[in-house]
């Protein structure tokens, strides 16, 4: 079963039925992209990571090389059960859980919370902050991942991944702030990344193809980090950081 990852469009994990889940394994296809996503949010966690939503598990699984002893906790959580059940399989030492956001959480508090691809999907997204918010201690921190800029939007998005919205570095910030956050960083990055996707919404009906992906993994993401040095106006994703007001 191959990974499925759809970066060109989806901006994150497919989404397998749940009888497949279990023969789910990384093809390799997406290996760039994850490096990325996890070298962006390791420089921001600290000695307890609650990855929500984390599904495969390939980003947290970086980040626990790149952080090493530091990170001494790891939480993980999915809504869909055939995902918890991988994810405790394949972090043994972990607490894992399923989590529908914004449902109560019933965990130790952390001080970092992990948030790749999630908030774009969900109903009300200042509740699911709130309800995480709860569970981090004061002055912690959220790593925020998501899709940017309303005219990326396409039909892929609504109809395939299932995604909702997606974000402008202010429609991000405002979201955070409205939850209670107190805002780092919220900005734009992945510019190449960002002008493959314009150009090639609506010229295919696949963007999880696996030539697409292989792709954009070997061209696009190694590109596009080195433009994120910039003080970019646009990419396809936004990337922000946000604290809990101390107490």
């Amino acid at each position: 079963m191959r990974e499925p990852v759809k970066p060109t469009a989806g901006d994150g994990d497919g989404h397998l039925a749940p009888e497949l889940v279990p023969f789910w394994k990384p093809s390799g296809d997406a290996d760039r992209y994850r490096a990325y996503q996890a070298a962006m949010a390791a420089p921001y966690v600290g000695g307890s990571l609650f990855d929500v939503g984390a599904q495969t598990g390939e980003v947290s699984a970086r980040l626990i090389e790149l952080v090493g002893a530091k990170l001494q906790r790891l939480v993980l959580s999915d809504r869909t059960q055939s995902w918890v059940e991988h994810l405790r399989r394949r972090f043994e030492d972990a607490e894992v859980l399923r989590v529908d956001l914004p449902e109560r959480l019933d965990i130790a508090p952390v001080d970092t919370v992990l948030l790749v691809n999630v908030l774009g999907y969900l109903e009300d997204d200042v509740k699911a902050l709130e309800a995480l918010a709860k569970v981090t201690t004061p002055g912690g921190r959220f790593i925020v991942w998501e899709a940017g800029y309303p005219s990326l939007y396409s039909a892929f998005d609504r109809d395939r991944a299932g995604r909702r919205v997606r974000y402008t570095p202010e429609s991000l910030a405002e979201r955070l702030r409205l939850a209670g956050l107190e805002v780092e960083v919220c900005r734009p990055i992945n510019l190449v990344g960002g002008l493959f996707n314009r150009v090639m919404v609506g010229r295919t009906a696949d963007f999880a193809d696996p030539r697409l992906v292989r792709l954009y993994d070997r061209l696009v993401v190694p590109l596009s980090r080195r433009f994120d040095r910039l003080p970019l106006r646009f990419g396809q994703n936004i990337f922000a950081v946000a604290r809990v007001r101390p107490m």
